[in-house]
């Protein structure tokens, strides 16, 4: 039989474990949505762009050597959009990075709680 000091000890146990499960189900489901939410973005983008490449005017293609080039003619806007772009991937990146980091060190920490 388990004494009072036994049981309450057992019952904080059991209540931190419950919410490490709720903590790591939620980073699950944060880690899915964005996934989701990149990749609804990224075919969002690549069903606009044929439409609006098409609506810019293609006279300024004379120079054969820029022919498939975003960049051709006085227009910034290839520039702009491949600047979005890559800052985008840097921040997805970034957060990534943080989030693989913060997990292996809650999991050091988990592991290191059971080792006592």
């Amino acid at each position: 039989m388990r004494n009072t000091e036994e049981r309450v000890l057992a019952v904080k146990l059991r209540a931190k474990e419950i919410e490490d499960q709720k903590r790591i189900h939620r980073g699950r489901i944060l880690c899915i949505s964005s996934f989701a939410a990149c990749l609804l973005f990224l075919v969002g983008i690549s069903f606009v762009m044929p439409g609006v490449m098409g609506s810019m005017t293609d006279d300024g293609y004379t120079n054969f050597g820029t022919a498939a080039s975003i960049f051709d003619g006085s227009n910034y806007f290839g520039f702009i959009l491949i600047g979005f772009l890559a800052f985008a991937l840097g921040v997805s990146v970034t957060i990534l990075s943080y989030k693989i980091k913060q997990i292996n060190y809650l999991y050091q920490e988990d592991k290191e709680d059971k080792d006592d």
